[in-house]
């Protein structure tokens, strides 16, 4: 099977973008092709400019012509020849084993995988447990769905449920979640117990998270977008996932946890009173 891989990026994440594509080119499995999916044709003439040609890695740069990251993606498997699709962030770094640890993930009828995503601090640390609000792979309680950061699908299956919603999900610097999990729910739904999603811990990327984002005006912000992506999915569907993290976070309560939750039940209570 032939593996893409697609990258989404904008304008002004060059280092970011070449770190990550520096990772793609020394994998022990070397994908077939490296997508990286930009919003506006600007922005294609100059990431090609940088990359095309010059790495070890085919690497095809391709605008969305929208802006949004649930858009990129769409057009980024739109246009990948791979029978698996694995997605990482522009902003992380994949470990050497990683495609091949996704790839081998791919048996019998497995139809998408998540791996690791372990946060690279720049500024101070977080505990683990908070490792949910800047997106990367909790311990405890353990992780229950594929991270956008570090996911791959099979084409078939990402094609059959018409790939992400772009109502939700993230557009340049505004904050905005869901589209992977509404993904990852219309994926249950539809194949109900045959729906195979798997999680291989071997399977690791390294997310760079700037000071930012260990700030308390980003958590809250990021909490509150987790809420209100929440409220709209829950419409639809059982957030089983989501009541058993409040569980085990209500159990284990304290002060830091305590805001971050007011603020994505805050959201929640928003996008329900939206509806």
């Amino acid at each position: 099977m032939r593996t893409s891989v697609i990258v989404c990026s904008y304008g002004g994440q060059e280092e970011l973008v070449a770190r990550c594509i520096a990772s793609l080119e020394h994998q022990t499995h070397i994908p077939d092709e490296v997508i990286l999916v930009v919003d506006t044709d600007d922005e294609k003439i100059s990431y090609s400019d940088l990359f095309c040609g010059k790495t070890r890695v085919p690497i095809r740069v391709v605008s969305s012509g929208k802006k949004g990251l649930a858009a990129a993606r769409n057009k980024g498997v739109e246009t990948a020849l791979g029978d698996i699709i694995a997605f990482i962030d522009d902003d992380a770094e994949a470990d050497e084993n990683w495609l091949a640890n996704i790839f081998d993930s791919f048996s019998g009828k497995v139809m998408v995988v998540g791996g690791s995503v372990k946060p690279v601090f720049r500024g101070k640390k977080l505990d683990s447990k908070l490792n949910w609000v800047i997106d990367c792979t909790t311990t405890n309680p353990p992780p229950k769905r594929p991270i956008g950061c570090n996911m791959a699908f099979t084409k078939r299956v990402f094609e059959a449920l018409g790939g992400f919603d772009e109502s939700l999900g993230m557009v340049r610097r505004k904050m905005a979640v869901g589209e992977e999990t509404d993904l990852f729910l219309r994926i249950k739904k539809r194949y109900g117990p045959d729906a195979k999603i798997v999680f291989n811990p071997d399977a690791v990327v390294y997310h760079h998270v700037p000071e930012e984002r260990t700030k308390w005006r980003y958590m809250l912000r990021r909490a509150h977008a987790e809420g209100l992506a929440k409220a709209s999915i829950g419409k639809e569907y059982d957030l089983e996932v989501e009541q058993t993290y409040l569980k085990y976070y209500l159990k284990h309560l304290d002060v830091m946890t305590f805001f971050l939750l007011l603020a994505a039940g805050i959201g929640y209570l928003r996008g329900k009173l939206r509806m």
